[in-house]
């Protein structure tokens, strides 16, 4: 295992001199120049980590099948990293999501376009290219990420993102390690806080009231991003964060205006909320369980008599009814997160990945700066078996897992 900082130094190229830069590396046995013709010889087979029952543990395989027809806007890409989540051994341990067997799961990944479909935007992304995904397909297995290749919508990818350096250089805002990680809570994150607001319009300077929101469980992958969109948004006034005080100089340095010990008191955390909001809270995302929700629920319950609105991810307050969540008249409004519209809306997911990029650009928006890479020295899924016990044993708190390929 490894451990990596976003401010470790990245890999550069000259613009100027692309064609004589070696790019990629290796695939298979030979090395590819960009000078050369992208003719890549795409396997039948490739190795995977494969659940075979619920009983069983992880097992590699090396007998699963590539997609070699790509539909219209697809691309094939052959990972490097991919990211760890806890749905990843969640699901298996208790039993959901897995609809056959066998079974590949992994939601999120990096990695070198290799393959186009016919419509896929060959600028944007061309052989060789360096990208990144957050796979919400979870019954389409080809698009699952604990395999050697990966197929995803491109018009749902995001390209590692670069920026021109003074002296001719372009260099990579981040490397691949860094955006395996990204995609399943950045796309958690934009879902959430698009409940609360609208982010595809502007705040028109004095015409919008800035309103608060309250965030339990900042320094959760999710957390981290829903801080970085609220304060992108520039639609709140106070961003109210309830997590660990350790990490309370990071949150604060992504765009958090108040952090407040999560391991106070549930009573002392209102009472601190209503001296800092004497006004209320407007919105309130919680990340972490049905028992943080029902206390986040009872924070917006204060103050303004406007209506408000309570985005749970994990689960919902104690004693909500179907009818409390969907009636509008109501004062709290409860909603949960839906992450399927980022592929089956792709009108949304296409603006959403193009929103963010435009945020990675400007610096807007950063990768979780804190990461754990696992490495396999032996068979083919070790490192992603290794990280997924770690995760479920100790959690991860203002860091993220990936794991190499």
């Amino acid at each position: 295992m490894l451990k990596r900082r976003i401010d470790d130094p990245s890999y550069c190229f000259e613009e100027s001199s692309q064609k004589s830069v070696e790019k990629v590396g290796s695939f298979k046995s030979r090395r590819l120049f960009e000078n050369e013709s992208p003719s890549i010889i795409v396997p039948r087979f490739q190795k995977g980590l494969i659940i075979s029952t619920f009983e069983k543990d992880l097992v590699a395989c090396a007998s699963l099948p590539v997609t070699k027809q790509l539909k219209e806007y697809e691309i094939l890409v052959q990972n490097e990293y991919v990211g760890l989540n806890h749905v990843d051994w969640k699901s298996k341990k208790y039993r959901f999501n897995i609809y056959s067997f066998p079974w590949v799961n992994g939601r999120e990944c990096s990695g070198i376009v290799i393959k186009q479909g016919p419509k896929v935007d060959k600028k944007k992304f061309p052989i060789f290219s360096e990208v990144f995904l957050a796979s919400t397909s979870y019954r389409d297995l080809k698009t699952s990420t604990f395999q050697e290749y990966t197929v995803f919508d491109s018009r749902l990818v995001w390209r590692i993102p670069q920026h021109k350096l003074p002296i001719g250089l372009v260099q990579n805002k981040f490397g691949l390690e860094f955006a395996a990680g990204i995609g399943v809570a950045l796309v958690t994150a934009g879902s959430a806080i698009s409940t609360i607001v609208d982010l595809t319009v502007e705040v028109q300077k004095n015409n919008d009231k800035a309103q608060n929101i309250a965030i339990w469980g900042g320094s959760s992958s999710v957390g981290l991003y829903v801080i970085q969109l609220a304060k992108a948004c520039k639609k709140f006034d106070k961003i109210v964060i309830i997590s660990s005080s350790k990490h309370k100089d990071y949150l604060k340095e992504l765009g958090a205006t108040h952090v407040i010990d999560r391991f106070q008191p549930a009573e002392r955390i209102l009472e601190e909320i209503a001296d800092l909001c004497p006004e209320g809270v407007n919105y309130g995302i919680d990340v972490i369980s049905k028992e943080t929700a029902t206390v986040l629920s009872k924070i917006l319950e204060h103050g303004n008599t406007e209506t408000k609105k309570l985005v749970c991810i994990v689960g919902l307050p104690e004693g909500t009814t179907e009818c409390v969540r969907k009636n509008l008249k109501t004062k709290l409004i409860i909603e949960t997160v839906n992450i399927k519209k980022f592929h089956e809306d792709i009108r949304f997911g296409s603006w959403f990945v193009s929103y963010t990029s435009k945020l990675f650009e400007t610096d807007q928006l950063k990768p979780i700066k804190s990461l754990k890479v696992f490495k396999s020295l032996g068979s083919f899924g070790e490192g992603i078996m290794n990280g997924l016990k770690e995760l479920e044993d100790k959690g991860a708190s203002a860091e993220k897992f990936v794991a190499s390929l």
